[in-house]
C-alpha cells in the first residue's frame, strides 16, 4: 500500500494556517469533535458487517494491550524519574464535564454505526480517508506549540514512546496482533478517534476496533487508576500514560491527582504525542 500523502498535506495545511493567524473560533472544536462522530460512526459500520464472534475477539485482546502499555510507561518512567518541579503556571482545567461527556457520545456514535451497518448495505466506502483529512487540518490548526513546555516534557514523552514500541514489539512476535496493526496502535498514544478509523480503512474493520479499543482504553483506564496511581507515580507518571490525550481528556485527572503543577507538562506532553502520531501512524500503515 502507498503512503497517503494527503493526510500529511492535510495535518501541515492545517498546522502553517494556524500559525499564520491568530484567529480562533469554537467552531475549530466543535468541527473537529463532530469529524470524530462521523469517523466513528463509519467505524461502526465497516464492524456491523463482520460476525459478532470476531468483533467480540478483539475485546480481551485490546484490553491486555492497553494494560500492558501503560504498566511498560509507569516502567520506563521509574528510571527516568527526576525531582519534581513546580512549574511557573498553570492553565485552567476544564470543566469535568466537558471532559467526561465526549467518550460517552463517541461509543454511541460507534454503537449507531455498528447497528447501520448490520442493518443495512450502507457501507463506509472512501468517506473515512475524507474525513480523515478534514480531521487532520482541524487538529494541525488547533495545535499551540511552546519551546519552554517541550523541554520540559521529555520524560513523559520518552516513556510514551519507549513502552509503546516494546509492548508492540511483544505482541507483534507473538503473532497476537499483525505488526502493522500492533505499531500503528501503539504510536497513536491514546488518540483512539485516529488509531480506529484509519487502522479500519487500511487493514479492515476487525483491527480498525481493535486499535479503537486498544487506545480508548489506555484513556479510559489513565481516568479511572488516577486516584490511585497520582499520588504515587506523580504528574509526570499520569501524563505518560495519558499520551496523547493528556493535552485535553485527560488533562483534568493529570492536574487533579498529580498536582496543578503539572499541567504544563501535561499539555505539552499531548501536544508532542499527537504531532507524532498524525504523523507515524499513516507511515507505519504505508508499511502494510
Amino acid at each position: 500500500m502507498s503512503l497517503d500523502l494527503v493526510l500529511y498535506v492535510a495535518f501541515g495545511g492545517g498546522f502553517v494556517a494556524g500559525r499564520l493567524t491568530a484567529w480562533r473560533s469554537p467552531w475549530v472544536d466543535s468541527a473537529a469533535m463532530g469529524a470524530v462522530g462521523v469517523l466513528l460512526f463509519l467505524l461502526g459500520v465497516g464492524l456491523g458487517s463482520l460476525p459478532a464472534g470476531s468483533v467480540i475477539a478483539e475485546i480481551p485482546l485490546a484490553a491486555g494491550f492497553a494494560l500492558a502499555t501503560l504498566a511498560g510507561t509507569l516502567l520506563v518512567m521509574r528510571f527516568l524519574e527526576a525531582p519534581r518541579t513546580q512549574a511557573p503556571a498553570t492553565p485552567p482545567l476544564p470543566p469535568r464535564s466537558s471532559v467526561l461527556l465526549p467518550p460517552v457520545a463517541f461509543v454511541a456514535a460507534l454503537l449507531v454505526g455498528v447497528a447501520v451497518g448490520a442493518s443495512t448495505s450502507l457501507r463506509p466506502g472512501p468517506a473515512t480517508e475524507y474525513v480523515l483529512y478534514g480531521l487532520l487540518a482541524l487538529v494541525g490548526f488547533g495545535l499551540e506549540l511552546d519551546r519552554a513546555r517541550l523541554r520540559s516534557a521529555w520524560r513523559p514523552i520518552a516513556a510514551a514512546v519507549l513502552a509503546g514500541v516494546g509492548v508492540a514489539t511483544v505482541f507483534a512476535f507473538s503473532g497476537l496482533v499483525p505488526p502493522v496493526a500492533a505499531y500503528s496502535s501503539a504510536f497513536a498514544f491514546g488518540w483512539y478517534s485516529l488509531a480506529g478509523p484509519l487502522v479500519g480503512a487500511r487493514l479492515g474493520a476487525a483491527l480498525g476496533l481493535f486499535a479503537f479499543l486498544a487506545n480508548f482504553f489506555r484513556e479510559n483506564v489513565t481516568m479511572l487508576s488516577a486516584p490511585v496511581a497520582g499520588p504515587r507515580v506523580g504528574g509526570d507518571g499520569l501524563a505518560s500514560m495519558g499520551g496523547a490525550t493528556s493535552m485535553d481528556t485527560t488533562l483534568f485527572f493529570v492536574t487533579r491527582f498529580g498536582g496543578r503543577e503539572s499541567a504544563t507538562v501535561a499539555l505539552a506532553t499531548g501536544i508532542v504525542l499527537t504531532t507524532v502520531a498524525g504523523v507515524v501512524v499513516p507511515l507505519i500503515l504505508a508499511l502494510a
